[in-house]
């Protein structure tokens, strides 16, 4: 591959680099690391699932506590990081601790400027599910999941239960990726009744994001 100057890469990594896009390419994620220039720029985007999120008035008791003990978590101090987003704060480990954003603090700080009222979102990227519930600038529900076939009906059905919502009623806010859209869609719509494009892919979000 020819060296690449003067541009922006997005790479996706969860503890190792698994592809990375452009802004003229962002449909088109490429496997592995690019070869780049010294004028280029790199923002790594984790989508670990080593993850916890805490409310920032929370924060010192958490640090008081073995937090392992608290929540399933593999997390190792010298590998942890800090994102700030909307008073929380969410802890996720990463070998690019000096150059790293999570996918949480993007998706979240975009739902926030929309103000929307309480939807469901789902997005997959990476073999990444991540499931959200949003009600205007108030996070309710926040998780990500490792993909396997259609596994996120499973997840979605789950969580319409836990929150009360109603599967014919309630909108469920698709955000794409490079994946089948019409395949994840069908299935979709065999359980959900309203299920919506939303206005901007997960690429976009991405790079809006991170401006």
């Amino acid at each position: 591959m020819s060296k690449v100057k003067n541009n922006i890469f997005y790479i996706l990594d969860d503890f190792k680099i698994l592809s990375y896009f452009t802004k003229s390419d962002k449909i088109k994620p490429k496997k592995g690391k690019p070869k780049t220039d010294i004028n280029c720029k790199l923002k790594y985007i984790s989508l670990t699932n080593k993850f916890y999120i805490i409310p920032d008035d929370s924060i010192k008791e958490f640090n008081e506590i073995n937090i392992s003990k608290a929540v399933s978590s593999n997390l190792q101090k010298p590998l942890i990081k800090n994102n700030h987003i909307n008073n929380l704060t969410i802890k996720y480990g990463t070998k690019l601790k000096s150059n790293s954003i999570h996918i949480f603090k993007i998706i979240i700080s975009h739902l926030i400027k929309l103000n929307l009222e309480k939807h469901v979102y789902l997005t997959i990227i990476e073999k990444k599910i991540i499931l959200i519930i949003f009600d205007k600038k108030e996070l309710l529900f926040y998780n990500q999941f490792d993909l396997s076939n259609n596994n996120y009906v499973k997840y979605l059905i789950l969580l319409f239960d836990e929150y009360n919502l109603d599967q014919k009623r309630d909108k469920i806010y698709y955000i794409s990726s490079n994946v089948n859209e019409k395949k994840v869609l069908d299935e979709l719509r065999l359980y959900f009744f309203s299920i919506i494009n939303h206005e901007k892919s997960i690429f976009d979000i991405i790079i809006n994001e991170c401006k």
